[in-house]
């Protein structure tokens, strides 16, 4: 099976990874609160969104936009619950809304930053962020979303530089060691990531870099040691959804399927439009045997991202494998070589598992042997009365006398 896990260098280009939205410690501010109804249903829906509370957050966002329709904290506040539901247009919208106001929010510009990520533009906000940074240079956050960009569309020397001038201001800032360790994982360069990690985490115990370091002890195969970091994550915030979701593609990869399972429903609580959470949520369903959830979970995440077709390449191994409740086994292999097909389509250009086409050939020929029994039992129908005569007894007996 094929897992949804975020590599380290891939964290700032997830679905969900604005650290506003993870709750991680890297976030900027919320948007600055005025006083009035509008900025405390704002205020009341930020907080609803860090307990996981999705539908009270869109309730309170909703009417803190209405209460005050030229609130950027409203606006912003329906932005994030726009993003995590998956409701990419309208989070651009809220967000532009929340721009339009208070053209100098940071929290606002990241997250218009991470929805051109997640579209796969991860350079459109650029020309914007640099436009800010020059009217603010000495705003440090603004220059964190500059570096960020930068590491997105892997210009590595320009997001060191950045990094370097951040640390060159606040020598001590976590915020840029952890943009700066991000960019030597990003340069295959893990120790230098690792020695930088280890200074942040002198200076505190900050979730995300513990996060970034076991994706560095997973790439070495230290699997226990990750999990020991990603453990202390999601002790210090409960909230954050990329260590919620590495802990639990951790805990699969120990078979620890109610562990992981119970981390990734509460991935998915914060963040219901989160495809790689469901990624992992299907395979840990499938080793718990939870068949037809696996498959509703994989499909879920075919519906929230259609280019990460390793979902196909899961389905088609759930469908040769694992029979399903009341479903005709033709069909269903009919339906792993159509998933395996998918897969390969999807992976045009790119790398493809080449078990791909033999799992098609061997659902192939499953197919015509379950087609060869069934016809063999047409010819040989069972005799269902065994020669009793249908009262239960041989020709050749007498029923007991009854009486």
């Amino acid at each position: 099976m094929r897992a949804g896990i975020l590599s380290t260098a891939a964290l700032a280009l997830a679905l969900l990874s604005t650290p506003a939205l993870a709750g991680q410690p890297a976030a900027p501010p919320a948007p600055a609160a005025t006083t009035g109804p509008a900025a405390v249903l704002a205020a009341e829906a930020g907080r609803a969104l860090t307990q996981g509370n999705m539908s009270q957050a869109e309730a309170k966002a909703t009417q803190a936009v209405a209460a005050d329709p030229r609130s950027a904290a409203a606006h912003y506040q329906l932005a994030r619950v726009r993003f995590r539901k998956g409701d990419v247009a309208g989070a651009t919208q809220s967000t532009n809304m929340a721009l339009s106001q208070e053209p100098g929010n940071v929290a606002a510009l990241g997250l218009f930053v991470r929805l051109q990520q997640q579209q796969g533009r991860p350079g459109a906000a650029l020309t914007r962020v640099r436009s800010f940074v020059e009217k603010a240079p000495a705003n440090l956050q603004a220059l964190l979303l500059l570096g960020e960009i930068q590491l997105a569309m892997s210009k590595h020397t320009a997001a060191r530089q950045t990094a370097t001038r951040i640390l060159k201001k606040a020598e001590t800032s976590i915020a840029a060691m952890k943009l700066l360790a991000r960019v030597y994982t990003g340069l295959g360069r893990p120790t230098t990531a690792d020695s930088i990690l280890q200074r942040v985490l002198e200076l505190k115990r900050d979730p995300e870099a513990l996060n970034l370091m076991a994706g560095i002890r997973l790439t070495e195969d230290r699997v226990i040691d990750a999990r020991v970091l990603l453990e202390e994550a999601v002790q210090i915030d409960p909230g954050y959804i990329e260590a919620l979701n590495t802990l639990g593609s951790t805990y699969i990869e120990v078979r620890n399927w109610d562990g992981a399972l119970q981390v990734l429903q509460k991935s998915l609580q914060h963040a219901p439009a989160f495809a790689q959470a469901w990624m992992n949520l299907g395979s840990a369903q499938r080793g718990n045997k939870q068949f037809t959830a696996s498959e509703t979970s994989w499909k879920k995440v075919l519906s929230l991202a259609p280019k990460m077709t390793d979902a196909w390449f899961n389905l088609g191994i759930l469908y040769l494998e694992n029979p399903l409740p009341g479903r005709d086994r033709i069909r269903q292999l009919t339906d792993a070589i159509n998933a395996f097909q998918a897969y390969k389509r999807g992976t045009k250009g790119g790398a493809v598992d080449e078990n791909a086409s033999k799992y098609i050939s061997e659902a192939q020929l499953l197919m015509k042997q379950e087609k060869e029994r069934r016809q063999e039992e047409l010819k040989n129908p069972t005799d269902d009365d065994d020669g009793d005569g249908g009262d239960g007894f041989d020709d050749d007996e007498t029923p007991p006398d009854e009486g």
